[in-house]
């Protein structure tokens, strides 16, 4: 992904960079409110919170002892406490050919995943969390060099100017590719139409068995399960180009909202297999709202 100078201002103008800074006063809030999940990582270290007892090793500091356990029962024991690290957060955003459909002129369901895509990295490098975009289609491109500090905003926003619609989808490799890159442990949230054959579930399994959390914004147009009219049409594959000419009924609008329905029902259970969290954003909702639900769903404030 190459990262121009030019911050795509149809997206990102000075309207938008207000409402993510009320977002994030907004995140912040309903975090210290206790309205969302805590989903930071914990490890041993000098926190405040004790987590367990440990054998006194030479060289300990004897500040650590637990003078009060040692006098009740003469164990030399260190005491132990948690402390937060903060989260790596990765954006997986699909830029295959598919998430570029729509009418001239409309906002197109990769121009809402970079959105909500933004507004989520703006309230996580407000939390101090590390942020990275990682766009993939066939495969996942190597992950930008995580970022840290609102004052990285920008830099996260020339990288998600960057993302070009291109390819096909392939979630299972993009997945794989991602891991292999070795990036550090953290949340990945991963925005698609998920318009992939082999489906969402191996893939999903493979990067949560492998120690990542992971959110699924689930990108859909709820205009396609209308019909403007009926009669003979050629669709075609905006990802493979395959051509089918159809004689479009109503009864055959019926079947594609089930078949929809279907796919949609899919996806959810391969997110709950997983224990993971799954949204469904119609790219007719203001990228505001979308992020607001995300914000309600839980999850991703900590």
């Amino acid at each position: 992904m190459n990262t121009p100078s030019k911050i795509r201002d149809d997206l990102f103008d000075a309207q938008f960079l207000g409402r993510v800074e009320q977002l994030a006063l907004l995140a912040r809030r309903m975090s210290t409110s206790g309205a969302q999940a805590h989903r930071r990582s914990k490890k041993i270290g000098s926190g405040l919170e004790f987590a367990e007892h440990r054998d006194y090793a030479p060289g300990d500091d004897p500040s650590q002892i637990d003078w009060a356990l040692l006098a009740r029962s003469d164990q030399l024991q260190i005491r132990e406490f948690e402390e937060e690290e903060d989260l790596s957060v990765y954006f997986l955003i699909d830029h295959s050919l598919s998430m570029d459909t729509g009418p001239a002129g409309a906002v197109t369901l990769l121009d809402r995943a970079l959105q909500v895509s933004a507004a989520l990295a703006y309230i996580s490098l407000s939390n101090l969390d590390r942020v990275a975009a990682v766009p993939f289609a066939q495969g996942a491109e190597p992950p930008m060099r995580p970022v840290r500090g609102r004052g990285q905003f920008f830099s996260v926003l020339r990288s998600l100017s960057a993302v070009q619609p291109a390819g096909r989808t392939d979630i299972g490799k993009a997945l794989q590719d991602f891991v292999r890159y070795q990036p550090r442990k953290g949340l990945v949230v991963i925005l698609s139409d998920f318009f992939d054959p082999s489906g969402l579930g191996d893939g999903l399994k493979y990067l949560v068995h492998r120690g990542f959390q992971a959110m699924v914004l689930h990108l859909v147009d709820a205009g396609l399960l209308t019909a403007g009219s009926f009669g003979d049409v050629a669709l075609v594959d905006s990802e493979t180009g395959e051509l089918r000419e159809i004689t479009l009924t109503p009864a055959m609008m019926t079947e594609y909202r089930k078949a929809f329905e279907l796919f949609c029902g899919d996806i959810d259970r391969a997110t709950r297999e997983v224990g993971a969290l799954c949204l469904r954003l119609d790219v007719a909702v203001p990228y505001d709202d979308a992020v607001l639900r995300v914000f309600r769903a839980g999850g991703f404030l900590g």
